[in-house]
């Protein structure tokens, strides 16, 4: 087991790519400077970006005792910094870690429902909408505060805190990486390119307006966002909740395929 400051090296060369897509937010935890990094250089790959945010864990099958005591170990380490401690794995290798830990430490844990991770390698949207897409600009900051506060409201069931909204609306109004789809000059749809790494592209914050849910709209975005992505030469690729039954269909019928799922761990 050992500290290491670069990671990418070593993610190339174990993770198969289904795994770099699973596990891609290692190459965001890349971005930086001092983000926390272990391994053993064979069986596991642990990335935080720091103490309070999750702990994504790359686990090898067939793994071996003595690596998993040393996940068990580092767990615990980062538990030190902080007790709500955020970790996401598979959860058929990383739950008996940590029920260990729960034992030993006397501490309680949750988790979340999986996420599923999908890819794109085409495109096959059959599903038309009326509209076209959009790049957002300062314009738009009102609907998207107003897109954001319902995306909050649908996943968390809770209201947004004050300026959180329109912190959002000023930091991606205008951006390049945010898209808007538009029917009759009328902001529908939003879907977000969130992080770019060398060969792959990530999207979220994947919205639709609760009156105009239904038409297609964010199909039609996000198929629009995807082509581009692989226009760019890299791989779409995106995070969804598995009990998400519309947004699942949604991805699928676009042409994205299943790479794996992945739960996430709360200590707490």
């Amino acid at each position: 087991m050992k500290r290491i400051s670069n990671a990418l090296p070593l993610i190339d060369e174990l993770l198969s790519e289904n795994d770099r897509i699973c596990f891609n937010l290692f190459y965001l935890i890349s971005d930086a400077g001092s983000a926390f990094w272990v391994t053993d250089g064979q069986f596991y790959i642990i990335g935080q970006t720091n103490e309070r945010l999750a702990m994504w864990v790359w686990i090898k099958e067939n793994i071996a005792e003595d690596a998993l005591k040393e996940i068990e170990f580092v767990i615990e380490e980062r538990l030190e910094l902080n007790s709500n401690l955020n970790v996401i794995a598979d959860e058929r290798i990383i739950r008996p870690i940590l029920n260990r830990i729960t034992e030993q430490k006397k501490v309680s844990y949750t988790s979340m429902d999986p996420m599923v991770v999908y890819r794109c390698n085409k495109v096959t949207n059959t599903k038309r909408a009326s509209g076209h897409m959009v790049m957002s600009n300062d314009k738009h900051k009102n609907i998207l505060k107003k897109f954001i506060s319902g995306m909050v409201w649908d996943l968390e069931k809770r209201s947004m805190r004050e300026g959180e909204a329109e912190g959002f609306a000023e930091d991606v109004a205008g951006s390049s990486n945010l898209y808007l789809w538009e029917d009759n000059k009328q902001a529908v749809s939003m879907a977000m390119i969130v992080h770019r790494a060398k060969k792959y592209a990530r999207i979220n914050t994947v919205y639709t307006d609760s009156s105009q849910r239904g038409r297609g709209y964010a199909g039609m975005l996000v198929s629009e966002v995807t082509q581009k992505i692989l226009d760019e030469g890299r791989i779409p690729m995106l995070y969804t909740e598995q009990d998400n039954i519309c947004s699942n269909a949604t991805y699928r019928r676009i042409g994205y395929t299943l790479c794996g799922e992945l739960t996430q761990f709360k200590f707490g």
